[in-house]
């Protein structure tokens, strides 16, 4: 187990009926280091993240900060300070911007609550000037910056994103991933499960590659960027 890690996963496996979808994978995150898993659609991305968040019946270890939490119901793994972005954003059907930002903050007193909530919104300046817009309204990058916002709330210590990047236009995509450098600098944890995988090499300075359920390849990010195999098949080389 490393020193000094934020998450530790050893051994993980996550399966669907008879489809085993992550098979004995293991990783660590450093406090305020920012990893990326990369892979294909269907490699297991989304399906570990699951699986490291008790939201699918997962077998190994899983430790966040130094305390197991394997077997853990997904209230107890949030309560430890891990937040959870997933893919699709999941928003609440007819709330605004402000409401659904404020669901995140609602065990918060309501002074920091206030704090946070004003850190969100000049973080995604749009959301700032879209805080009364049903959220349904909205396009899927303005939704996922609300998703994101929502999850920061409850002011995580470890920030797990599942494909932030995904359907975005690359205008969109920068102000998310803009944002995102912005937490990495301040020294807040991420993992990050991306198909797009320069940008993900952008944000992170390691990674893992995952393909059909387990890690074929990890390393520092500028490594992976110039690995022959690694840019034909997820860099567009």
């Amino acid at each position: 187990m490393t020193v000094g890690a934020a998450l530790v996963v050893r051994d993980l496996h996550v399966r669907y009926g008879a489809v085993t979808a992550v098979q004995g994978v293991s990783l660590d995150v450093a406090a305020a280091e920012a990893v990326a898993i990369i892979g294909s659609n269907g490699a297991g991305k989304s399906s570990l993240l699951r699986g490291i968040m008790g939201l699918v019946p997962a077998r190994g270890l899983v430790t966040v900060g130094g305390h197991t939490m394997s077997g853990q119901s997904t209230n107890r793994i949030a309560r430890e300070g891990v937040g959870y972005v997933p893919e699709g954003r999941e928003l609440f059907s007819g709330m605004t911007v402000t409401e659904e930002l404020l669901i995140g903050g609602r065990r918060l007193a309501v002074a920091e609550r206030r704090q946070r909530l004003d850190r969100v919104l000049a973080l995604f300046p749009r959301l700032a000037e879209r805080r009364t817009q049903l959220t349904r309204t909205m396009s899927g990058g303005e939704q996922q910056m609300v998703a994101i916002g929502r999850t920061l709330m409850m002011g995580p210590g470890l920030l797990l994103l599942d494909e932030p990047s995904l359907g975005l236009a690359p205008v969109i995509q920068d102000a998310v991933y803009g944002a995102l450098t912005v937490l990495r600098d301040e020294g807040l944890t991420i993992l990050l499960v991306e198909q797009n995988a320069n940008r993900a090499l952008d944000l992170c300075r390691r990674a893992y590659v995952l393909a059909l359920g387990r890690f074929i390849s990890t390393g520092p990010s500028e490594t992976l960027r110039h690995d022959p195999e690694m840019r034909a098949a997820y860099l567009g080389a």
